[in-house]
This record gives C-alpha cells, structure tokens and sequence, in this order.
C-alpha cells in the first residue's frame, strides 16, 4: 500500500518528466568540456547543427530523476497530512487551471493548460477524490 504522499510523487513525477528532461538536457549542453564535444561531433558532419548531447541523452535520465525526485518530493509531501493530499493537489491544479496556466522558476518552466488538464487526469486516476463536502463559508446575510 503506498500513501497518498508516494503517489503524488510518483504522479508529479510522470508528469513533469518532459520538463525535468529538457532542464538536465540544457544543464548538460552547457558543461564546458561536453560543449568541446558537441563542437567536435557537429564539425565531423556526423550530426546536424542543432544535435546536442543533452536532447540525446534526454530519455535516459527518467531512472535517474525517478531514484532523485520522487523521494524528494515524498519527504516534503510527507509533511502533509495523508488523507488532505488528494483535495490539496486536485485544488491546486484547478486553481492553475482557472488561472490560465502555471509558470515556475521566474518563467523558466512553464505549463499550458493542455499539460495542467494532463495533470489532472493523472491525479483524478491516481488520487480520486469525492466532491468537497467542508463547510462553505456564509459571506452575506442569507435571503428569507
């Protein structure tokens, strides 16, 4: 049985995969000494102008991210309590939703709606939740 915690995790995770790739890919392209590669390779004619060895490696590093992140996220997701995650996550996707989008990292990552309804599915999959039945809150004086 996993918790709510590990399975938002996991879910963030699968999710977020393409970003995590192209950000690792873009941190690599820019180590110097694989820069010098890159060059070389390029020169040779072997490959395109646009080849990089970041964007080659890209689909590798899912194993990686996968032993890294997702721990990480469960830690920090652990300070949650377990049965307010799936109302928290389903809350915060359709607040970003009805915001238009989500941008992270001062506009260095950024998802659309398309990738927020994605997330959604995922989470309505992976962490149902019921209709949420708390108190509403009266903000006017009720009609008689």
């Amino acid at each position: 049985m996993y918790s709510n915690a590990q399975k938002l995790a996991a879910v963030l995770h699968k999710w977020a995969q393409p970003a995590i790739q192209g950000l690792i890919g873009s941190k690599i392209d820019s180590l110097p000494f694989l820069g010098n590669i890159q060059q070389k390779v390029r020169s040779m004619g072997w490959v395109s102008p646009q080849w990089s060895i970041g964007k080659e490696f890209s689909p590798f590093f899912n194993g990686i991210t996968a032993s890294m992140i997702e721990p990480l996220l469960t830690q920090y997701l652990s300070n949650i309590p377990d049965e307010a995650i799936p109302q928290l996550a389903h809350n915060f996707v359709k607040d970003a939703i009805e915001q238009g989008g989500l941008v992270l990292f001062e506009g260095n990552v950024e998802f659309e709606l398309e990738d927020l309804k994605e997330l959604q599915k995922y989470l309505m999959y992976n962490l149902p939740v019921s209709e949420y039945s708390g108190y509403e809150v009266i903000t006017e004086e009720p009609k008689p």
